[in-house]
């Protein structure tokens, strides 16, 4: 192909064929660098999606935990208001036990009330009585429960308040 060329001729042609080399070489680097970014992107856009996800299914969980905490509140009620054990009162333990257990296994949690110091945060004074042991929980008249460490609904509590004689 390049046998009837003289040297000018064989020296310009190598210089194209250089100059098409380097071309070729720019364009593949950025090429490459443009594939470098995309896979970047790429791999930002599944971990967004990945944590989104994660956050949407906590979500849905927190709000399930909150609704069913009123069928527990239910379930309690119904077994407090039972005067004797029955076959029926222990299942219908049985299933309140059970779901908790649940529960429990999705991240909710109860607050303790009873005995321990009064905290705004976890407890919500409902009245107070004169007691020897000031700013203590006395009683709890609904449970309260947290849900990955955070609060949903504050224990209702009786807390005691010291008189000053």
């Amino acid at each position: 192909m390049y046998d009837d060329l003289n040297r000018d001729q064989l020296e310009k042609a190598l210089a194209e064929i250089e100059e098409e080399l380097e071309k070729a070489e720019s364009d593949r680097n950025e090429w490459e660098n443009t594939a470098k970014k995309v896979k970047a992107d790429f791999e930002n856009y599944k971990k967004k999606e990945k944590d989104r996800k994660s956050r949407w299914k906590k979500e849905a969980q927190r709000n399930l935990a909150e609704d069913l905490i009123e069928v527990m509140d239910n379930l309690e009620r119904a077994i407090m208001s039972a005067d004797q054990e029955t076959a029926l009162l222990k299942g219908v333990k049985m299933v309140a036990d059970q779901l908790y257990q649940k529960l429990e296994e999705k991240g909710l949690e109860r607050i303790d009330a009873e005995g321990e110091e009064f905290d705004p945060k976890l407890h919500k004074a409902i009245d107070t009585e004169n007691h020897e042991e000031h700013n203590k929980v006395l009683k709890e008249r609904r449970k309260g429960y947290m849900y990955e460490n955070q609060v949903i609904r504050e224990s209702e509590v009786i807390v005691g308040k010291k008189e000053n004689n």
